[in-house]
């Protein structure tokens, strides 16, 4: 990716007024077919119009797995590499078919059926047969019958090469320990078996009060999805399906095409009839998978499994988080490790994301519920990004969420900084979440990029933008483009508007880049925890609660890992980690540490007047300790902390830089960060329904700046004492601010808001004239509701409003459109007035002479009442379309 200069100006100026590719936003560019060389043209052009600066092309379903990769796919795409870097757009390589890394297409295992995924499976009874039977992915199989036969050959789960891995004798009651576990798997053998299912038996005594747990591995015959613990896997799936696109590129790589990005490489997710214990899905399982726990638990394999299932006495968890550490680390080494080796070799970046489960929420668990995410790469998030060159995480509709804020912690953690997030729209009105919302805004879009910027998000990456909608009369996900996801924003009415929205927010971002975020609270990561307890345990909505908390009372913070803590110098009574220097450390419901090491980082820390504060469940189990550890010396809250508790922490916390207070009843979002100079840059923004008021003040006063991501200009507003910041709905600031050596007295006011003598508004209800497009006859048409409710329920497009405009008064006058949906251009006698994207719809006419004027509105609605019509996932109503409020015509006053 982008390599990140700051610029030669001591304030970073130029970059602010000109921002480079990494901070313009990216999208995925979905192929459903082969596209022509004039297509490619087209709708890169049309990207780069739009304020795209980066483009992945990505395969989707709707296209043959047979032209993935295929020769004509492959000239196209270095077509379209060339015209991309003609026209300044960078490229990234998107590394499959589809999603899901690693299958290329399922050319990976194309006459290699060893490098298809194997799984470990169990059953437990007091029986000496058993079975394994009825193994089915349900996390796949939610998503329809097109991704499941997408994954599996003939859309059919079938396994083979069933081998029993271990057989344990133990007591149907209390184990305590695993000296108690008597290893049976010499006596235990699969005696039938099929493509879906096994029987065992054991040559054995089980005797009253005891129970046999059998382990049971099988390889997948029909299933395109890799053994991720294998890096022949990851290797073969270099050779047909990266170099492949690395040698079509040729010298396009790395100057124009110059990273690879890949995407939640994971296995399926199974369950089965005789699946039990604490463990919710199958493990993957390679013949080096024995030795690497051996070596990080210290015990046999055979009987480390029991562990996972269920008490094993006092050294159950210890033995989880080592299993699951030891499985992690062996499955990121095998897929990313060779990953990120291929990618120095050839000269680009790696970066991508692995599956999240928070995503879409605070909750470390809170986003795919149905997974035990310890079978896959999706717990140990700083190992997994220290083989990544550049952090990218991925983010799931229009709410504030954990990933940006762990993405930016995990990359600060290893030595950068802040993330690239993918954001895709899932329906929220049906349950079929490849429906999209093809009723999403701009505005909607824009307060969410702005949102994550605030949270550590560097690069917005859309997901995605289409070569086509799809076709009419078909609901069926996937296969119709349509429904892929979407919306396709370049096929929303409003993307004319994108570039609006492109070029403020591409100016946020690198408003931001140039300071260190002030952080003063750090959340432990509870990684062994989340190895031990697994998903349910109470670690993760703990996690969503301090940072849910923390964020309502305006302060901000950053994940640390025990490695950053152990590695941690303390200073002044601050933790100084990953860059930041930290007043207070948060253990969340931590019940297991993974070394001694955190436990004395966290006593120096308080013993040199640190905060250390802990809540839920108490530490436990130190893995690399004997005896039970000693109490963490701490403030410790029993429950799930809330605001009273979050307020009593930050009592303790000593201020540094500029106090932002609000008085409002709602909070603007903010992000507060230093420079090296002694400058401060601070970001505000309202993304509520009302106003917000906001009070800074700086020592006994500031000089202060205000930057205007909409024009690039950077003004000078003054020295003072105080400032208050009046943000209207949708309102953004950028401001940078230094303390001065004087005492200022001076206070000042800053607000978008023009003078504006409302007592002469003029309401303009009568006299509209409404067309459906350029191109349609005008009606009339009330502007105090929209025209989905006025004949018109299934227009997507622009609706073009007109009124002849009397004006009686000379005067400066002023538009003021009340409420439109969704995106409004101006224009007022045949010119362009201006145009807008997101509230507030305010306009200045300049000097109107009395007469009449023509005045013409052209709205853009989303695509949902087009797209929708026909469907199922229309919802209870058409959505709110083109004007549902009178506008207003304001005089200025002087």
């Amino acid at each position: 990716m982008e390599q990140i200069r700051t610029g030669q100006d001591s304030d970073h100026r130029g970059l602010f007024e000109s921002p480079t590719a990494a901070f313009w936003p990216s999208a995925y560019w979905f192929w459903h077919s082969v596209p022509t060389e004039k297509v490619c043209q087209a709708q890169l052009a049309d990207f780069k119009e739009k304020g795209i600066g980066t483009i992945l092309i990505q395969a989707r379903l709707a296209m043959s797995r047979d032209d993935y990769l295929s020769p004509a796919y492959l000239v196209a795409y270095r077509t379209a590499a060339e015209i991309a870097g003609k026209l300044g757009l960078k490229l990234g390589i998107y590394d499959d078919y589809n999603w899901i890394s690693g299958h290329a297409g399922g050319r990976t295992v194309v006459d290699r059926n060893e490098l298809r995924e194997r799984h470990l499976f169990w059953s437990s009874s007091g029986d000496p047969r058993g079975e394994i039977s009825g193994i089915h992915p349900p996390f796949t199989q939610k998503m329809g019958p097109d991704i499941f036969e997408w994954q599996y050959e003939g859309g059919r789960v079938e396994w083979c090469e069933w081998v029993v891995a271990s057989a344990l004798l133990h007591s149907s009651g209390e184990v305590g320990g695993l000296d108690e576990i008597v290893d049976v798997t010499a006596q235990t053998s699969v005696v039938r078996s099929d493509g879906v299912s096994c029987t065992y038996a054991f040559d054995g005594e089980i005797r009253d009060g005891q129970r046999l747990t059998v382990f049971i591995s099988a390889r997948s015959t029909t299933s395109r999805l890799i053994n991720y613990l294998l890096p022949e896997a990851a290797e073969h799936f270099i050779e047909v399906g990266l170099d492949p696109l690395v040698e079509a590129l040729g010298d396009l790589v790395p100057d124009s095409v110059g990273f690879v990005f890949y995407d939640q490489p994971a296995a399926g997710f199974y369950e089965w009839d005789q699946i039990s214990g604490s463990l919710g899905n199958s493990l993957l399982f390679a013949s080096t998978l024995p030795d690497a726990v051996l070596h990080s638990t210290g015990q046999p394999f055979a009987k480390t499994l029991m562990a996972l299932l269920r008490d094993v006495g006092p050294a159950t968890l210890r033995l989880r988080a080592q299993f699951y550490a030891a499985y992690s680390a062996l499955m990121n080494e095998a897929f990313s490790g060779t990953l990120r080796r291929w990618a120095e070799g050839r000269g680009i970046v790696l970066t991508g994301h692995e599956i999240l489960p928070h995503i879409g929420s605070w909750s470390l668990n809170g986003g795919f519920t149905s997974i035990d995410p310890r079978v896959a790469l999706a717990v140990d998030f700083f190992g997994i990004d220290a083989l990544r060159h550049e952090t990218a995480v991925d983010s799931n509709n229009f709410v504030a969420q954990l990933a940006p804020k762990l993405g930016d912690s995990v990359a600060r953690s290893n030595g950068r900084s802040r993330c690239v997030v993918e954001t895709y729209a899932s329906a929220e009105r049906t349950p079929v979440r490849a429906a999209g919302q093809w009723e999403l805004t701009l505005e909607t879009m824009r307060a969410q990029a702005i949102r994550l910027y605030c949270l550590g998000t560097r690069q917005f990456l859309w997901h995605g933008v289409y070569q086509t909608d799809g076709h009419d009369d078909d609901p069926t996900p996937f296969a119709n483009p349509r429904f892929d996801f979407g919306p396709g924003i370049n096929f929303e009415p409003w993307w004319s508007y994108h570039d609006l929205f492109a070029q403020e927010t591409a100016r946020i971002s690198a408003f931001i880049e140039p300071a260190t975020p002030r952080t003063p609270v750090a959340i432990l990561y509870p990684l062994h925890t989340a190895l031990a307890e697994g998903p349910r345990h109470n670690h993760a909505t703990h996690i969503g609660a301090w940072c849910e908390g923390l964020l309502a009372e305006g302060c901000d913070f950053m994940f640390v890992s025990e490695t950053d803590l152990a590695t941690a110098r303390i200073k002044n009574g601050r933790l100084l980690a990953s860059g930041l220097s930290f007043d207070a450390v948060v253990l969340p419901s931590v019940t297991v540490f993974e070394t001694t090491k955190t436990l004395r980082a966290l006593d120096a820390f308080k013993a040199a007047g640190g905060v250390v504060w802990s809540s839920g469940d108490r530490l436990s189990t130190v893995c690399d300790g004997g005896d039970p550890p000693s109490p963490i010396t701490s403030t410790h809250i029993d429950q799930m902390p809330g605001r009273r508790d979050i307020i009593a922490l930050l009592s303790l916390l000593p201020l540094s830089g500029p106090a932002v207070v609000c008085h409002s009843p709602d909070r603007p979002w903010q992000w507060v960060g230093n420079e090296a100079d002694g400058w401060w840059r601070i970001v505000l923004f309202n993304d509520g329904a009302t106003q917000m008021v906001s009070e800074i003040s700086f020592g006994d006063g500031f000089d202060s700046e205000i930057w205007s991501a909409t024009t690039g200009k950077v003004e000078e507003a003054g020295a003072f004492s105080r400032l208050t910041v009046r943000l209207d709905p949708q309102e953004v600031r950028c401001m940078r601010l230094r303390e001065t050596a004087q005492r200022i007295v001076r206070e000042g006011r800053l607000t978008a808001q023009p003078p504006l003598d409302a007592a002469r508004a003029v309401p303009l209800v009568v006299g509209w004239s409404f067309a459906p497009g350029a191109d349609a006859a005008f009606v009339p048409i009330s502007v105090e509701s929209g025209w989905e409710t006025q004949g018109f329920p299934d227009f997507s497009g622009t609706g073009i409003y007109r009124l002849a405009l009397e004006i009686g008064d000379e005067a400066d006058w002023f538009l003021e459109l009340p409420d439109v949906a969704t995106v409004v251009a101006v224009r007022l006698d045949g010119r362009q007035i201006d145009r807008r994207g997101w509230r507030p719809y305010r306009f200045v006419l300049g000097r109107l002479r009395p007469g009449v004027h023509s005045l013409e509105l052209r709205v853009a609605n989303t695509a949902a009442n087009r797209y929708y019509t026909n469907t199922p996932y229309l919802g209870d109503a058409a959505d709110k379309s083109g004007l549902s409020a009178a506008p207003k015509l304001i005089p200025l006053t002087h």
